[in-house]
């Protein structure tokens, strides 16, 4: 057997894993071998010890290829894999809220002088007040609920919607919240069709500047023939629970499934859960996963997955929920929704996080885009 066993292909590496300076990351590759095989590492010969083999090599460019050869008398093996440098990474973290039209709604009928007199964007605006967290609402365009649509929100608060760009954004999720797993099966005209119309209205309302590519579409999944068409609009993430997502409260599952995905199979979906990224080269994409849902996980959970994040040599740290569950007239209203959502934003920075846009640079971090 010839593999290289301590990296994958799609790993994303940062300063943790090696040493960084401003041109490379220098990192070590190891795998096994034939005892009697002589092996290099994208050039550089390998220290043998009986099976393992080791070699130090260096990373220049954002996307790598590392080629590792086996050379002995029954003939030359090669493994060759891809990955990534996060150069200059930082500890960082992304919140969305996903279902998003309430606020607008509210909005529409109330005509405040503010739109953070609206409660939830009121009290998000808080949040920010306060931790410096930043905010992805990812919108339908029509409210199943409540029969709106949000073509019907004025134009009035545009100017407010473009002061406050820098810490909340708006994005697309879905055309509306039904039927569930809208674009499981929809071709790529229908996605197009549902992004361009909620991207026309974000546009007219809030202005082009409050606008951000979406990282997750409603349901998470999609046929991967789709992806070009987010893509095309910005799209260099796609984020889910891939591996044991529940669909409502209360779901529990007897195997670990992978679902909320985008139809990867599992040892990508083990992957992404694991280590929190992973780089696609077939759809030039990076997989996150959600470290949780705020409307799944009460402050008491809350505490423990971040405790469990305090080992972890990635920086990656992304957080959702949905925007419903903060409203008393939702049939499933939790009351203390925010509260976990403030708690979360509050555990990110003492535990060094930075709030960051993740569908800009790899993951917020645009060291390779200057």
């Amino acid at each position: 057997m010839f593999e290289i066993t301590n990296l994958r292909d799609g790993a994303v590496l940062n300063r943790n894993f090696g040493v960084e300076t401003d041109e490379y990351l220098e990192i070590k590759v190891a795998g096994i071998a034939a005892p009697q095989a002589t092996v290099k590492v994208n050039g550089v010969a390998a220290e043998r010890h009986d099976r393992t083999f080791i070699a130090t090599i260096r990373l220049t460019d954002k996307i790598n290829r590392i080629t590792a050869e086996s050379d002995d008398y029954f003939g030359v093996k090669t493994q060759t894999i891809t990955v990534v440098w996060d150069k200059k990474s930082f500890p960082r973290y992304n919140f969305f809220f996903d279902d998003c039209s309430f606020f607008l709604r509210w909005i529409t009928l109330n005509h405040p002088a503010s739109i953070f007199e609206e409660m939830f964007l009121g009290r998000l605006k808080r949040i920010h007040d306060k931790y410096g967290s930043k905010f992805m609402l990812n919108l339908f365009f029509h409210d199943d609920h409540h029969d709106f649509a949000i073509s019907d929100m004025p134009e009035d608060y545009k100017e407010e919607f473009q002061a406050n760009s820098d810490w909340l954004k708006l994005s697309f999720h879905a055309r509306s919240e039904f039927p569930d797993r809208p674009y499981q099966h929809a071709d790529s005209a229908k996605l197009a069709a549902d992004f361009d119309e909620v991207y026309r209205e974000v546009c007219r309302f809030a202005g082009k500047e409050c606008f951000i590519a979406p990282m997750v579409i409603h349901w998470a999944i999609t046929n991967p023939e789709n992806f070009g068409v987010l893509k095309e609009r910005g799209t260099r993430c796609l984020a889910g629970g891939f591996l044991g997502s529940i669909a409502h409260i209360g779901e529990t599952h007897s195997v670990q499934v992978t679902d909320i995905g985008y139809h990867y199979e599992k040892d990508v979906a083990h992957y992404v859960c694991d280590k929190h990224i992973f780089y696609d080269r077939y759809y030039d994409l990076f997989l996150l996963n959600n470290i949780c849902c705020c409307n799944y996980d009460d402050i008491d959970v809350l505490q423990e997955k971040f405790a469990a994040l305090a080992a972890s040599p990635y920086d990656t740290v992304n957080l959702m929920s949905h925007e419903q569950y903060s409203y008393p007239d939702y049939f499933n209203y939790i009351p203390n929704h925010l509260d976990r959502v403030e708690e979360a934003c509050r555990l990110a920075t003492e535990a060094g996080y930075q709030p960051a846009w993740f569908p800009q640079g790899i993951l917020g971090n645009t060291a390779w885009d200057k």
